[in-house]
């Protein structure tokens, strides 16, 4: 197992190999905005963020034989997240637990035809090389297939949400919606779409990475409102905390992430407040380091996520397009809070409780405009 997680961290490391993946993302991430330009759309938020999210991560991933192609291997996916928790408890699935069992079985018998036809051949490194250790410990493409639905949680199930919280924070904020827009516009290219010859606008992906601050603070104060996770740790000696709690040995400690990102001892006074500009602080003040050590919307230590570069990159990339070049309006008439769980055992990102219906529309200045990411800088 730790020579698998090695080669994980490896392929998903900046590079060549993580390139490869975040190119296909926006180059998927731009179709799904051209899908949206010139006409008003509504859309359910989350469903519509599961599907063109779920697509290109899992195109870059898969590449051109991506089981999530099928929309039974899709939908099937989404069913098994969604019950997971009812999957690991319940005696008799197919009797207690369809909807998630059915689900489950689809996205596995997509997955499974994908390593026995060889498209992981055609895929990313990332899931050749899971497939490559595998086998050689002697694991059938049967039970590989079947492993590489629960590798999709941690593609999908934290970034969707997450992107989905975004938007909403962001489009109920009028006055943090101008200012990313400003900050944005700085990096943009103005062009001509080769395929309508109407006017175009280009941003760099790295220059979205590396100098759009409030961008990234925005999906980081996004993080500390809706992160869920709990990390678990093996206490391996005994230890006393703050003069006042014994941690035994051969006990595990439980380190839920809301109870960190929700504290005002690190977060002061505007904890519950969305404001990314306290990601901005100076470094090196007292703010910014009291609450370094307790940000932890990707785990740490040997637990810290190896997808996070990808995550990031996928979560700027569609977060700055949405931004440039659509206005939304809630269906409702309001952006009211829809509510917020922890949907499975799995989850490190809430769900929201109540369906956040949008119309989305051509952003008002820039209707005939085309926005893109341009991944080859």
């Amino acid at each position: 197992m730790n020579a698998v997680m090695k080669d994980i961290h490896k392929t998903l490391a900046p590079g060549p190999d993580l390139k490869h993946i975040t190119d296909r993302v926006a180059y998927d991430l731009n179709d799904s905005m051209r899908k949206l330009h010139g006409k008003t759309t509504r859309v359910n938020l989350l469903h519509w963020f599961r599907h063109e999210f779920g697509m290109s991560s899992t195109n870059g991933i898969y590449g051109p034989d991506n089981p999530f192609k099928d929309p039974k291997v899709e939908a099937g996916f989404w069913a098994f997240d969604d019950s997971i928790s009812d999957l690991l408890i319940t005696p008799k699935a197919s009797l207690t637990c369809r909807y998630g069992d059915t689900g489950r079985a689809n996205a596995w018998r997509g997955f499974i035809q994908y390593f026995k036809n060889k498209g992981h051949e055609k895929g990313s490194e990332l899931v050749k090389i899971r497939y490559e250790r595998a086998a050689e410990r002697g694991i059938s493409d049967e039970d590989i297939g079947k492993l590489e639905v629960t590798m999709i949680i941690g593609i999908l199930t934290n970034t969707v949400p997450t992107i989905f919280w975004a938007v909403y924070y962001v489009y109920r904020d009028a006055s943090l919606l101008a200012s990313l827009r400003e900050e944005l516009a700085s990096i943009a290219t103005k062009g001509t779409d080769a395929k309508t010859g109407k006017q175009s606008w280009t941003m760099p992906s790295s220059d979205i990475r590396d100098k759009c601050r409030l961008l990234a603070a925005t999906i980081d104060e996004t993080f500390r409102h809706r992160t869920c996770g709990i990390s678990s740790r093996f206490v391996t000696e005994d230890v006393v905390l703050n003069d006042r709690y014994l941690l035994k040995i051969g006990t595990v400690c439980e380190l839920p992430n809301n109870v960190l990102h929700s504290n005002s001892e690190y977060w002061g006074d505007t904890v519950e407040e969305f404001n990314p500009t306290r990601f901005l602080a100076d470094p090196r003040s007292a703010e910014a380091k009291r609450a370094r050590g307790a940000f932890r919307p990707f785990g740490g230590g040997a637990s810290l996520c190896a997808g996070r570069h990808q995550a990031m990159s996928q979560m700027l990339g569609g977060l700055a397009l949405f931004i440039m070049s659509s206005d939304c309006d809630p269906v409702s008439g309001s952006w009211k809070f829809p509510g917020a769980h922890g949907h499975t055992i799995a989850a490190a990102v809430d769900l929201s409780s109540s369906d956040l219906w949008l119309d989305i529309k051509p952003r008002k200045g820039y209707e005939e405009d085309y926005w893109s990411l341009d991944s080859l800088s």
